[in-house]
């Protein structure tokens, strides 16, 4: 009788036992509590879960991801139903939903397309789109500062950080001050046929203190410093880092902006190469802070020979610096300078948005003649639709490759392209592709973005953190993409998002801004040379203090 009670009561035991892991399990499944859909997957071999180490991205994340391009009610999100990532992308006139399933990849068309309502669907075979799923995981890395936070960031700035107060005050400043008010009372005013208003961000301040600085500004240059370091531009004038010897020879060449007499100066330019300094004083070596002590000598030197840079502590002073050494060199003893430079990681080396400024990385290949090849093709004749080549700097590049070398037709993307005169298949590929691709190197800079322009192919940046050239005034968004570097797998779909259309308009408006990209032998108005010296004049206005 015992023995019959005792295997009753483990039978009891031992169904309260079951009923408990079974109340557990539709308890983590209910309240979606972490890594409940492991637990499920024991009494499931066919459900689809996803866990915080699977392949799939989050919740709620997004496969298509956000795009700039002037879309302002962008908005994407990912939904999965029976084993197919869905995405959808809200732009200003419709909804293109873009769908992975890997199971039916092979059965259909790259060219289906269901209509329903106002949505239009994309069915893309994974063999031509690299899909996010087979992204292998890597450690975090930092948040990216997309370009809409960039203007928050601006404006904050603008508000909340101004220079140091002059240690006594002179004419030119109140002369700054003067223009600050009208600047900051701009009329609205878009009828310069020379300017193009869907570039700008606000056309009308923009020209009223373009037209101020040439009434006003007056530039003194520093005569001290030997070459081939300071006041050489001859040694700087052809590649990537052209802009320091064009901006150099134009500054010192001009007289309408250039004074003799220091103290009716609104600005100090300091006339450094920052490539010359890396190859003159540290030719061999990969640190940076191995060409300070040679910057901060003659800073030392010009402080004691005058006093400009100690009455505002620098805050008038600027110099423009296009190697990727430039702005780790001089964050610290030249940070209050106006910095003129290439290299614009927001969260690097101190950069300052609404003090310093983004200089344009120009690759001029003929110094003789700085606009020979200028332009393009015109969209009904440019038949490869993304372009990249380039030299594997980096990190990024290589996963652009490991994506989209050699894998999709309508995707050109190459290592660096062999050498032949005047870089022609180069600038051929410029010349026909609709989107020129300007993936970073080893630093966010790359003068494939300026390239571009030139050559009249829209240009996509994927360069997290970056700020583009002239970020105060140009409307970026307007003429070109910005794509994050985790995207890449998805490029090939995000530019297909995009319409003819839009597309149409992208490059009309790249030829709109182009003229503000192009140096020219004897500058010209709204040129890159007075686009540089006007972002620089504008800081500078714009954070002077009243005495």
């Amino acid at each position: 009788m015992s023995n019959g009670y005792q295997h009753i009561l483990g039978i009891q035991r031992l169904a309260c036992f079951g009923g408990m892991m079974f109340a557990v399990v539709i308890m983590f499944q209910y309240f979606e509590f972490p890594y409940g859909d492991v637990i499920s997957s024991l009494f499931s071999a066919t459900k689809i879960h996803i866990t915080k180490t699977g392949s799939f991205p989050p919740e709620n994340s997004s496969l298509l991801p956000q795009i700039s391009g002037d879309m302002n009610t962008t908005m994407a999100s990912d939904v999965l139903v029976k084993g197919i990532m869905m995405n959808t992308y809200k732009g200003h006139d419709e909804v293109i939903i873009i769908k992975h399933n890997r199971s039916e990849a092979k059965k259909e068309s790259d060219d289906s397309i269901d209509l329903n309502r106002n949505a239009t669907t994309l069915t893309l075979p994974l063999a031509n789109v690299s899909s996010v799923i087979e992204v292998p995981r890597k450690k975090q890395k930092r948040k990216a500062v997309v370009i809409s936070e960039m203007h928050d960031i601006l404006v904050h700035n603008r508000a909340s950080s101004h220079s140091m107060k002059p240690r006594w005050s002179s004419r030119a400043d109140q002369e700054l001050l003067e223009a600050k008010v009208q600047i900051e009372n701009a009329q609205l005013n878009e009828e310069d046929h020379d300017l193009y208003p869907s570039v700008f961000r606000n056309v009308s301040i923009f020209r009223r203190s373009y037209e101020l600085m040439e009434k006003t500004l007056k530039v003194y240059i520093y005569k001290e410093g030997e070459k081939p370091i300071f006041n050489n531009p001859e040694a700087v004038m052809k590649g990537i880092y052209a802009s320091e010897g064009w901006f150099m020879m134009q500054m010192k060449q001009s007289k309408k902006f250039v004074t003799k007499k220091p103290k009716e100066a609104h600005l100090f330019y300091i006339p450094y190469s920052s490539k010359m300094l890396k190859a003159t004083i540290s030719p061999y070596s990969y640190d940076r802070q191995s060409v300070v002590p040679f910057l901060k000598n003659y800073l030392d030197m010009i402080s004691r020979r005058y006093s400009f840079w100690n009455r505002t502590g620098g805050a008038d002073h600027f110099f423009a610096a296009c190697h990727d050494w430039g702005p780790e060199e001089t964050s610290q003893i030249m940070g209050t300078c106006i910095r003129a430079i290439c290299n614009t990681d927001i969260e690097k080396a101190g950069f300052e948005l609404g003090k310093d400024v983004s200089l344009p990385e120009t690759n001029v290949r003929d110094p003789q003649n700085p606009l020979h090849q200028l332009g393009g093709k015109p969209p009904s004749k440019r038949s490869v639709f993304a372009f990249f080549a380039g030299k594997m700097h980096g990190s990024l590049r290589p996963i652009l490759l490991q994506h989209w070398e050699n894998k999709d037709p309508d995707m050109k993307i190459f290592k660096k392209l062999p050498k032949v005169k005047d870089d022609k298949n180069y600038v051929d590929y410029m010349k026909s592709s609709k989107f020129c691709i300007c993936a970073k190197g080893s630093e966010v800079n790359s003068p494939r973005v300026v390239e571009a322009i030139f050559y009249e192919c829209v240009p996509v940046i994927i360069s997290d953190n970056f700020v583009p050239p002239f970020f105060e005034f140009l409307d970026w968004e307007s003429f070109a993409l910005f794509i994050q570097e985790k995207d890449i797998p998805n490029l090939k779909i995000i530019l297909l998002s995009i319409t003819n259309k839009r597309y149409l308009q992208m490059y009309q408006r790249v030829k709109q801004v182009q003229q503000h990209f192009l140096w020219h032998v004897k500058p010209v108005r709204y040129d890159i040379f007075h686009m540089i010296l006007h972002s620089i004049w504008y800081n500078r206005v714009l954070r002077v203090n009243s005495m």
